[in-house]
């Protein structure tokens, strides 16, 4: 008992000892000119590694070690740096800091890894921060990134917006690279990134980085295009509730419109919880949810020639679905004819050539579901083991609804996403872990499925006397006979072929889209099955403290592609394939004269298990400081690509009997058999129906698919002056080799007799990944301005260019942008009384540009656009909130970003925002 009472005493003084050593600073930071508290401010004991945060009031609580009088140094971007001198803990401390210009001083870390300023950066790189997100027009900032110098986007729909920059635009590019929080946003499967369907929420983002072009060196072999880095909110700096709540309304009638769709309304609802339980413990919860009838594709442009759907009984556009499904007629001519010898003057003149006829098609509207819906929750739990070494625990789970454009459109329906991470930390290195898993729900693929839904109604030809076609044959005889023109011949006999044809929304339209679209590729539907995982672990050293000449950063990567699909997009019928990738970095870095220059160079080694041997990439930077806040920079990257899983190995049905293949001899050979029954250009098969003349018909040469390789450099200058007007203007130019494009080619398995080409159910059409034989250049240039007016006014502009010298004709290699993009934006962040008001306008120029979608699936110029977005704001102050009347689009002319996508319209809003910081 005297040994308890002796520890009790002993463990008391050294508690009591440990407190008085310790003084617990209060006080509250305040706006010196709206008398606002400032949230997330950096408050730190000066020479010291003490500090803390403001909370969402602005006020902090600091434990401090040092003796009086302490210095406290009080800092936030977009405010004036303060110490303030504290005597003693007795009293709550009280700072007023005076908003100053930004201009300049943003610092970004995905450029070398390391903290930065952006104007000093060895690369071209574009960043968004939480406070430009508070005051845009957007919607959300995904659709801020259009902005962006050197930029590029296509949105399929409302949730689905795909990114890259320097001119490889499509949707779903395999080639830019989307990280957040450390984590590799890309699908497993199909290694595009995921967009808005699993990354931040718009409440929760901290900051968000764009790297133009080759990005490989540093972040892994799928950058060749670009990489976003995005960065959520830490619950240690940012705490509080938040709420944003948007109501509103698109689809707005216009003249100049073919919007199907009457006005709906539009809701986007997002709720960010974060706390610091204590000065070691730190937790987010975040909740996003948003609605909408989507903008839907209306594409009528005829895939087969000149004529309308009223004038070419052949007629295919890339947002009629079904009409794929062609023929050549002349075998039921014939058999007419030989049934009927009379009808020879009506039949004969129709054989000197071939007649195509397709199918009739659905139109989007009515057949694909356009209610669109995204939720997305995030949960965060942080725990400082000691002041400088932090455990994170998260998950992020996204679900919903949303089309994505392709070889054909594809209708994502209750996917399900799950991104979980475990990672421990400090400022000198980190060991992170994650995994994504996905779940296609219940995707309905909008080509074949409309095919085999003509089929389910009435077969094509039921192989004796009957079937569309045979019923077609004879309306086109008996309308012929009756004096109609042929025109108006191909109208009638389409009418009686199409007798009984479900609308969409009837009810056995529904019965038997459903039945098909539930139904897996290898039970004759439709429904794919993706269930792939990937597993990923990391490590990253800073050897700053221990190597003292020359900066040293390295790590290593391992990751898993668990690919299962259970073959309905890769040949993976027996098991899983599994897919694994080992990679190892290195970076140097080093100040020279007088810290005026600053070099750098980085390697990689990256080995792929699906390919023999391994790659290293590299890259060297340097930065020269010609002149105070004058810089130049110049930099080469080699890369190399290994081919992503869908480049290597998809093998998605896409239309009847036609896929998007991969270009790997494990599909070519052993799934296709290539090497018993030649591939031949679409192209040529196609000339070769219309002529019948078998020396029409081209061979396909193929290899098996290899890594593609950049050399690209880039010369850069930017400024600041006199701190008040940034400028950037920059030139690039890229050589690839062993480009990896895509090819439409046809064989026919069975048989390699060149009539089979003639009925589509005897051949086969693929689109598949392969390198080109020639070498490819891309290059650009783009320049930007940044004014600060003064009082809050800021104002923007940046125009850039890309260009694709030698291209393939013989590739689709996704070259889709216009030759020049202008941007501007103009907006003041407070001004009135107290700052209550606040504005911002953007204004985005593209011209005509031709567009293709890979797979076949459309080619077409896509018309010049000139979209404005606006808003205003007022401030409730004691309220803690804000009310925000804007719209995007706001002239409401109807605009796209590639062929085979939707037509958007303006989006009219108003917002409610509470506690946003």
């Amino acid at each position: 008992m005297r040994k308890i009472i002796l520890i009790l005493i002993i463990f008391q003084a050294l508690v009591t000892g440990v407190v008085s050593a310790q003084h617990i600073l209060k006080g509250v930071v305040y706006n010196a000119l709206t008398k606002e508290g400032v949230a997330a401010v950096s408050v730190t004991v000066k020479n010291s590694n003490e500090g803390t945060y403001t909370d969402d009031r602005g006020r902090f609580r600091l434990s401090a070690k040092k003796s009086f009088p302490l210095i406290l140094v009080v800092s936030s971007i977009g405010f004036g740096t303060k110490e303030v001198e504290v005597q003693n803990a007795s009293e709550p401390v009280e700072v007023h800091i005076a908003p100053s210009s930004s201009l300049g001083e943003e610092i970004v870390v995905s450029a070398s890894r390391t903290m930065q300023r952006k104007l000093s950066s060895p690369v071209t790189i574009e960043q968004i921060s939480h406070k430009e997100i508070t005051n845009a027009p957007q919607l959300n900032y995904m659709d801020m990134i259009q902005g962006l110098k050197g930029v590029d986007v296509t949105v399929s729909s409302i949730g689905f917006t795909s990114i890259t920059t320097r001119g490889f635009n499509t949707s779903g590019n395999t080639n830019f690279t989307q990280i957040v929080d450390g984590m590799d946003n890309q699908a497993p499967g199909l290694n595009f990134p995921l967009g808005s369907a699993i990354s931040l929420t718009q409440l929760d983002v901290d900051n968000v980085e764009v790297l133009s072009g080759a990005s490989s060196a540093l972040y892994g072999s799928r950058g060749l295009n670009g990489t976003m880095v995005m960065n959520g909110k830490d619950p240690f700096k940012y705490q509080g509730l938040s709420i944003l709540v948007t109501q509103g309304v698109n689809h707005v009638k216009s003249k100049n419109s073919n919007d199907p769709v009457s006005a709906s309304p539009y809701y986007d609802w997002a709720v960010r919880w974060g706390r610091k339980i204590n000065e070691k413990l730190a937790f987010k919860v975040n909740f996003q949810y948003t609605n909408a009838k989507d903008w839907v594709a209306t594409d009528t442009t005829n895939k087969n020639g000149a004529g309308s759907k009223y004038t070419d009984p052949n007629y295919n556009s890339p947002n009629y679905y079904g009409g794929a499904t062609s023929t050549d007629i002349n075998p039921f001519l014939q058999g007419a004819l030989a049934g009927d010898e009379s009808l020879a003057p009506l039949i004969e003149p129709l054989l000197t050539r071939a007649n195509y006829v397709a199918r009739t098609g659905y139109p989007e509207y009515g057949y694909l579901d356009n209610n669109a819906r995204l939720f997305k929750a995030n949960a965060e739990l942080r725990y400082k083991i000691t002041p400088g070494i932090e455990a994170i625990i998260s998950g992020t789970f996204g679900t919903g609804n949303v089309v994505y454009t392709n070889d054909t459109r594809y209708q994502i329906r209750d996917f399900k996403v799950g991104q979980y991470r475990v990672e421990l930390k400090s400022d000198k290195w980190f060991v992170r872990g994650y995994t994504t898993s996905e779940n296609s729900g219940n995707t309905l693929i909008a080509g074949p499925t409309a095919q085999y839904i003509n089929e389910g109604w009435k077969p094509s030809y039921d192989g004796n006397v009957g079937g569309w076609y045979p019923e077609y044959t004879m309306g086109l005889i008996t309308a012929l006979a009756q004096g109609a023109s042929l025109t108006d011949a191909h109208l009638a006999a389409r009418g009686f072929a199409d007798q009984g044809r479900p609308l969409p929304g009837s009810p056995q339209f529904e019965q038997l889209k459903n039945t098909i679209a539930s139904t897996p590729i290898p039970d004759g539907g439709t429904l794919f099955l993706d269930r792939s995982k990937l597993y990923n672990a990391e490590a990253q050293y800073n050897f700053s403290d221990h190597i003292k000449f020359i900066n040293v950063i390295a790590g290593v990567n391992w990751r898993l592609y668990s690919l299962n699909s259970r073959n309905t997009l890769f040949p993976d019928k027996d098991k899983p394939i599994n897919v694994n990738e080992y990679s190892a970095y290195i970076q140097l870095s080093k100040k020279l004269i007088n810290n005026r220059l600053s070099i750098s160079t980085s390697f990689r080694y990256d080995k792929n298990t699906l390919f023999k041997s391994p790659k290293v990439t590299s890259r060297a930077s340097m930065v020269f400081e010609a002149a105070k806040e004058n810089f130049i920079r110049f930099s080469y990257q080699n890369a190399y690509s290994f081919p992503s899983n869908i480049q290597a190995l998809q093998n998605t049905l896409n239309g009847y009997n036609s896929y998007s293949s991969g270009g790997s001899s494990l599909l070519l050979n052993d799934h296709y058999h290539f090497n018993q029954y030649a591939p031949y250009t679409l192209e040529s098969v196609s000339a070769y129906q219309q002529s019948n003349d078998p020396s029409d018909l081209k061979k396909f040469l193929y290899n098996d698919i290899k890594p593609q390789s950049v050399n690209a450099f880039e010369l850069g200058y930017s400024a600041l002056i006199a701190k008040r007007v940034l400028i950037d203007v920059l030139g690039y130019f890229s050589t690839w080799e062993n480009f990896i494009g895509y090819a439409n080619v046809a064989n026919t398995p069975g048989s390699n007799n060149p009539e089979a080409f003639k009925d589509h159910s005897t051949y086969v059409q693929y689109n598949i990944a392969f390198n080109g034989g020639q070498t490819v250049n891309t290059y650009g240039y783009a320049a930007s301005v940044s004014v600060d007016l003064t009082h809050n006014f800021l104002a923007k502009v940046n125009y850039y260019s890309d260009y694709l010298k030698n291209r393939n004709n013989s590739q689709v290699n996704n070259f889709n942008t216009p030759h020049y993009h202008i941007n501007m934006e103009f907006g003041n962040s407070g001004f009135g009384k107290k700052q209550q008001w606040s504005f911002n306008t953007s204004f985005r120029y593209k011209p005509g540009y031709y567009y293709v979608v890979s797979g076949g699936l459309a080619a077409g110029r896509v018309p010049s656009s000139a979209v404005i977005d606006a808003q205003i704001s007022y401030k409730l102050i004691k309220a803690r909130s804000g009310i925000r009347l804007g719209a995007t689009n706001i002239t409401n002319k109807y605009y796209s970003t590639g062929i085979a996508n939707p037509a958007i319209g303006a989006v009219y809003y108003v917002t409610y925002a509470y506690n946003i910081f």
